[in-house]
Parts: C-alpha cells; sequence; structure tokens
C-alpha cells in the first residue's frame, strides 16, 4: 500500500510539473484561451438553441442526463451548464498541454456541430 500511495504522489507531482510547463508556453496559454473562450460561445449559443428547438416543439432534448436535469431542476439547469462549462474551462486553462488541447477542440467542435443542428431544428435558419 505505502509503495502505491508513493507511486501516486510521484504521479501527481509530475502532473503539476507538466501542467506548470504548459502554462509557461505562450502558445499553449493563448490557444488555450481562444479554445476556452470559443467553447463558451458557443455553450451559450448550445442553451438558447436547445431551448428554441424544445419551446418550439420542434425538439426534444436527447441527452438522457441532461434531460434529467431539465426535469429535476427546471431552469435550474442552465445555471448547472454554465457552472460545469466554468469547470471545464478552468480544467483546460490550468492544464493548457497538447493532447488536452486536442481533445478540447475536437470536442468544442463536435458540439458547434451539435448547435447548428439544434438551431435547425428550432428554425432559426
Amino acid at each position: 500500500m505505502l509503495v502505491w500511495s508513493l507511486g501516486t504522489a510521484k504521479r501527481r507531482r509530475r502532473i503539476v510539473e507538466d501542467a506548470a510547463k504548459s502554462r509557461a508556453s505562450i502558445i499553449s496559454a493563448k490557444f488555450a484561451w481562444a479554445v476556452v473562450i470559443i467553447y463558451n460561445l458557443v455553450g451559450l449559443i448550445d442553451i438558447y438553441s436547445t431551448v428554441l428547438a424544445i419551446e418550439t416543439g420542434a425538439g426534444y432534448e436527447a441527452n438522457p442526463v441532461v434531460r434529467a436535469a431539465m426535469e429535476a431542476m427546471g431552469d435550474g439547469w442552465i445555471a448547472a451548464k454554465l457552472m460545469l462549462q466554468g469547470v471545464i474551462s478552468v480544467m483546460v486553462l490550468w492544464f493548457p498541454h497538447w493532447i488536452v488541447l486536442s481533445f478540447f477542440t475536437v470536442a468544442t467542435a463536435g458540439n458547434m456541430w451539435i448547435v447548428y443542428n439544434n438551431l435547425l431544428i428550432g428554425g432559426a435558419f
């Protein structure tokens, strides 16, 4: 058990060091900020497009977790989504490693497609 604990502490220290190195890179930091800003804009438009599609009766929330949050919290799901976006944004800015940024950028692009689809369903264009 002690060996596992020492290994875990060593891994944590390495992650903290890698995060610090990544934040020290001007390119990584600027790219992280750019992607986080885009991610949050897409998130805001996602909220709008989801509400639009649902309120027009043209669509429904397909994500069962978000749908459960909507049913349990009413409009409070919006605050919950914004808080989750904030947590994710801080995590990406804390560790702007190229692997993290790559996955985050792909995920943000995928969310853009979902938002576009929501806007189509809601009749925005």
